[in-house]
This record gives C-alpha cells, sequence and structure tokens, in this order.
C-alpha cells in the first residue's frame, strides 16, 4: 500500500467515526447542559463561574492562548525530541548532550500531559467551547504546516522514474563506450 492510499484510507475512517459519533451525539444527547452556547448561570469551569460575556471572553482568549501553544509544541517541538529519543535507526545524537536530551523530553512531556488536563477539563464543559478549541487550533495548524512544508522540496514521480531511466541510459552508454 503506497503512502498516499494510507492516508486516503486513514482519511475515509476518519471520517466515517466522525460521521457516526456526531449523528449518535445529536440523536442520544438532547437534555445535556453540554448542547449549550455561551455563559450560562451554572457554566463553571475549573471552580470558575462563566456567567456573563466578560468572562465568557476571557475564557475564550484562554482557550485561544492554550491551544495556540499546544499546536505550536506538538508541531515544531515534540517532533524534534520524539524522532531523537524513540527513533530506532538515529544511534548517534548531535544536537544535545545525553543530559539534555532526558532533561528536555522528560519535561515537555510531562509538561504538556499536565496542560492536557486543563484541556480536558475546559474542553468537556460545553460544545460550543470544544468546537472554538478544534478551530482555533486547526487554524494554527494550518500555518504550522504551511510553514513546515514549505521548507521541503518536491519532486513529481515522472521526474524521478525519468530520472532514474536517464540514469539507466548512461550507464548503458558508459558500458558501451568502454
Amino acid at each position: 500500500m503506497t503512502p498516499l492510499t494510507k492516508i486516503r484510507l486513514c482519511l475515509l475512517i476518519n471520517l466515517i467515526l466522525f460521521i457516526t459519533l456526531f449523528t449518535l451525539i445529536t440523536t442520544f444527547g438532547t437534555d445535556s447542559k453540554y448542547f449549550r452556547f455561551g455563559p450560562n448561570e451554572d457554566f463553571i469551569i475549573i471552580s470558575v463561574k462563566i456567567n456573563n460575556m466578560a468572562r465568557y471572553y476571557i475564557l475564550l482568549l484562554l482557550i485561544a492562548f492554550i491551544n495556540i501553544a499546544k499546536v505550536i509544541i506538538q508541531e515544531l517541538g515534540e517532533p524534534v525530541l520524539v524522532f531523537n529519543v524513540y527513533n530506532p535507526d538515529k544511534k548517534v545524537i548531535t544536537d544535545f548532550t545525553k543530559f539534555q536530551l532526558k532533561l528536555y523530553a522528560n519535561l515537555m512531556f510531562i509538561l504538556s500531559n499536565v496542560r492536557n488536563v486543563f484541556n480536558v477539563m475546559i474542553t468537556v464543559t460545553q460544545i460550543d467551547i470544544a468546537f472554538y478549541s478544534v478551530v482555533v487550533e486547526q487554524i494554527t495548524s494550518f500555518f504550522n504546516i504551511n510553514m513546515l512544508v514549505n521548507e521541503k522540496q518536491f519532486q513529481s514521480k515522472k521526474y524521478v522514474e525519468m530520472t532514474e531511466i536517464d540514469k539507466e541510459k548512461k550507464d548503458k552508454e558508459k558500458i558501451e563506450i568502454c
């Protein structure tokens, strides 16, 4: 299976899962405090009552800050540590000392996990907060992906195939000349 086929299959599975979950939740979750929007008298997040628009907007700003930081950390910082720590083929580390790699990896993962606890506590309170979190993460991720992909070089399959054919022809020509 090609990488492109794997990605398309996984996207299809994700889409089917999303549609299934969305359908089940909207069908059976009708009388829940979760399906509300905006501030409410009994909307409490981590012991803070979100009962007016000022508090609600402050909450949205906090969520935006947390999620922007989360995406930047997950997409820029964590892969560097993960590839250096967990790649079984990378036996020589040149960018960190042994102490630095252990310290940075453990600090990054524990701080990310603690942040995740707060993120879960916030996003399971109301559906508007959950959707807002997703939107902020996706906008941030769009910019990160764009930046990271722009740093790459791409060759189409036709170019690679032609290059391989050209190499074979040159190799044959060299053999014939000798």
